[in-house]
């Protein structure tokens, strides 16, 4: 896995626990339906990916002000970081085309499942937001769990 530094949305220095399995997924916009359903879902299934000795971390490049409130209006107690710079979105190669009649370029909705060690385990790809915490929820205790 690509190292990286970077900024939560709340301004504070993101510094990954040790020891410890990440999710990481990375959406598009914060004002979006489908971005809040998948952080809502992520945010349901907390205590199953805390039992794994999982930590679950959003990545976005909006404005830090919309992510607060983003973060507020989905009420999540996991990290969003802010990549408004493109630096961790350009790492995992996950930097889209900009939408039609915008400029600005967003990710692409796509989700990582990083082993304590840095090793990116499982790459999903053309993410549905209702069903993404649950199929990574279940790919991590198929993993973990044996």
């Amino acid at each position: 896995m690509p190292e990286f530094t970077a900024v939560q949305e709340d301004g504070s220095p993101y510094l990954p626990a040790a020891r410890r399995w990440r999710v990481l997924f990375f959406f598009p916009k914060t004002a979006t339906t489908h971005c809040q359903l998948q952080a809502r879902r992520y945010e349901a299934l907390q205590p199953e990916f805390r039992a794994l000795g999982i930590d679950v971390v959003g990545v976005n490049g909006d404005p830090r002000r919309e992510q607060v409130r983003f973060r507020d209006l989905c009420r999540l107690t996991f990290p969003v970081l802010n990549d408004v710079r493109h630096e961790v979105t350009n790492l995992f190669g996950v930097l889209d085309e900009p939408w039609p009649g915008e400029t600005l370029r967003r990710p692409r909705r796509e989700t990582f499942l990083i082993s304590p060690d840095g090793v990116i385990k499982q790459h999903w790809q053309a993410v549905h937001p209702g069903q993404d915490a649950e199929l990574v929820l279940a790919a991590a205790q198929a993993l973990l769990v044996s």
